[in-house]
């Protein structure tokens, strides 16, 4: 009898603390990875699977991300060889680019931009939290840039 009742008295004190303390609250969501409406675009027989983001501006020496955005939202970047010739081997720099920031937390848009260092041919991959708005680009004095936007699922 008393171990009957010492098991009650167990159930009792369980039930009564399981309802004094709240329980666990559930595990945050991840944010959604931000995108936008477009198709697949090829370029140079590579197929990147994001929209172009387009200035709203057209600029004359190229353009870029604004710094200050820039700075805010980047969750990683990367340098790629841009094999000859240059305009084949910088499609091919944007389409690793995909691949690299398709492996970034939420990243929902990235951006190149041709970047030759001591003589070597390479560009500069830089992956973004946010989708490039069109107004968000300013003058850059380099014209071989591609700037793509995270497509939404269907």
């Amino acid at each position: 009898m008393g171990i009957m009742l010492r098991t009650l008295l167990t159930v009792a004190v369980s039930a009564t603390l399981g309802l004094a303390y709240p329980a666990e609250p559930p595990a945050p969501t991840p944010a959604a990875t931000p995108c936008t409406t477009g198709d697949p675009v090829v370029t140079a027989g590579y197929t990147i699977n994001y929209a172009p983001a387009i200035p709203t501006i057209a600029f004359q020496q190229g353009y870029q991300p604004e710094p200050a955005w820039a700075d805010g939202h980047v969750v990683g970047t990367y340098t790629f060889g841009v094999p000859q010739p240059l305009e084949s081997g910088f499609a091919y720099a944007q389409f690793k680019c995909q691949y690299y920031c398709n492996n970034m937390p939420s990243a929902g848009s990235f951006f190149v931009n041709y970047a030759p260092t001591d003589g070597n041919l390479g560009s500069l991959c830089s992956c973004y939290d946010n989708i490039l708005e069109p107004e968000s680009f300013v003058s850059m004095n380099q014209t071989l840039v591609g700037a793509w936007n995270h497509i939404c699922a269907a």
